[in-house]
């Protein structure tokens, strides 16, 4: 992983995954529900089959499907940016962020179960497990947890000095 640790790697993964979130928040999520986008997080955080289905009567399914990808390059890309970040902060500063690149893996992972289980539960709303949604929700509410700790890790190690060895 230090190929990641360094200026380079954070600066291009910085662009790749504004460019995604862009992408995804910007153009997929709002043609998916005809809005704004946001009942796209909605539907991550319902927790209930039945307000999910509400959530996702109005949307284009098909254009779910087609453009879900876009949310697991997403996923990809801020991990990856995170990690990279974590990484090459951690080595300027001689800090150990194992646990926070683990924290930001999981948090991508969550994400890509997530969406699997979306795709999942929109082939079929009416016979999906209720159970299986509220875990859905659950990976989906501990990803948007992890993400600010990470964020939170980040913001520490820049405001660290660097610690110079004599």
């Amino acid at each position: 992983m230090t190929f990641l640790a360094n200026k380079k790697s954070v600066i291009l993964l910085a662009i790749l995954t504004a460019f995604m979130a862009f992408v995804v928040m910007g153009i997929v999520n709002p043609m998916i529900d005809g809005k704004d986008g946001l009942s796209v997080i909605a539907l991550q955080l319902s927790f209930d089959k039945a307000a999910a289905k509400e959530i996702v009567s109005t949307w284009d399914i098909e254009a779910f499907r087609e453009w879900i990808f876009t949310d697991y390059i997403y996923a990809l890309s801020y991990v990856l940016f995170f990690t990279s970040l974590l990484l090459w902060l951690g080595k300027e500063k001689h800090v150990d962020v194992k646990r926070f690149v683990a924290i930001a893996l999981f948090a991508g992972l969550f994400d890509w179960v997530e969406n699997s289980l979306e795709l999942w539960f929109l082939q079929d709303t009416e016979h999906f497990s209720s159970t299986l949604f509220f875990i859905h929700s659950v990976l989906s509410t501990l990803k948007w947890l992890a993400l600010p700790v990470v964020l939170w890790k980040i913001v520490q190690l820049l405001k660290t000095k660097r610690v110079t060895y004599v």
